[in-house]
């Protein structure tokens, strides 16, 4: 068991590292959500005194698409990537190490994810005046939560016999498509675009992030099918890149 945890350290830090060392995705996960809030919220700031309740409503749909745009480009893509290098191939020789595989893929993303939330609530309460104690303990489990559920659905990706190109345009129309719905259910008032909403990722994480629930069977039923689709990638993983079997 101590042998399998120091494995799992070791093979979490190196998946950590060669994350951090790509500078695109420092600047998305990292910088770009607290630079946003902040630029996009400086006349809230400047208008009106700053409320935590009012910093909650904001900062909930920021740190869903922190969840997301993680468990989308910090773990499905490069998990396809590492697949279609042979690095899985080579590693993955049995259960135990595709177990292993998984669980320092999952730890890596969760780790960098809760790093980068750390560091927006600490620039956003910092720049608006608000307790960043609070804003911590109020937003912890529900962004946990969150993560995990995103990253465990990210799994499906490893069933789709797809190379690292085809997948990096899927994954970024999919992630485009999800961000113009939210934005346009926020600036909207239509009901078609808050129906379908009920059945957008990055809207249900908004309102659970926001008041801590589900709401909608249309929501629930999106959830339960994340974490089938999930379940489904971890027991059908492929580990053959995809140029080996054409």
């Amino acid at each position: 068991m101590k042998k399998w945890i120091a494995n799992n350290y070791k093979l979490s830090r190196l998946f950590i590292l060669e994350q951090v060392r790509e500078p695109l995705t420092l600047f998305w996960t990292l910088i770009a959500p607290p630079l946003l809030f902040v630029f996009l919220n400086l006349d809230s700031l400047v208008a009106t005194p700053v409320t935590s309740a009012w910093y909650e409503e904001q900062a909930s749909w920021y740190l869903s698409y922190l969840a997301l745009s993680v468990s989308l480009f910090g773990f499905a893509l490069y998990f396809v990537g590492r697949r279609e290098s042979g690095f899985i191939k080579s590693f993955i020789q049995g259960k135990e190490s595709k177990a292993l595989f998984l669980s320092a893929q999952i730890s890596a993303s969760f780790l960098l994810s809760c790093f980068c939330f750390i560091i927006f609530i600490v620039i956003t309460t910092t720049a608006f005046g608000v307790s960043p104690i609070n804003a911590l303990m109020r937003f912890a489990l529900p962004f946990v939560a969150i993560m995990v559920t995103f990253v465990w659905s990210a799994l499906f990706v490893s069933v789709l016999p797809i190379s690292f190109m085809n997948a990096n345009s899927g994954i970024s129309i999919f992630f485009m498509a999800l961000l113009l719905l939210s934005i346009a259910g926020f600036k909207a008032n239509i009901s078609a675009l808050s129906y379908l909403n009920l059945f957008n990722p990055l809207s249900i994480a908004t309102r659970f992030m926001a008041s801590g629930g589900l709401h909608g069977v249309e929501s629930i039923g999106t959830i339960s099918l994340m974490v089938a689709l999930g379940g489904i990638g971890a027991v059908r993983m492929k580990t053959n890149p995809t140029w080996s079997r054409q």
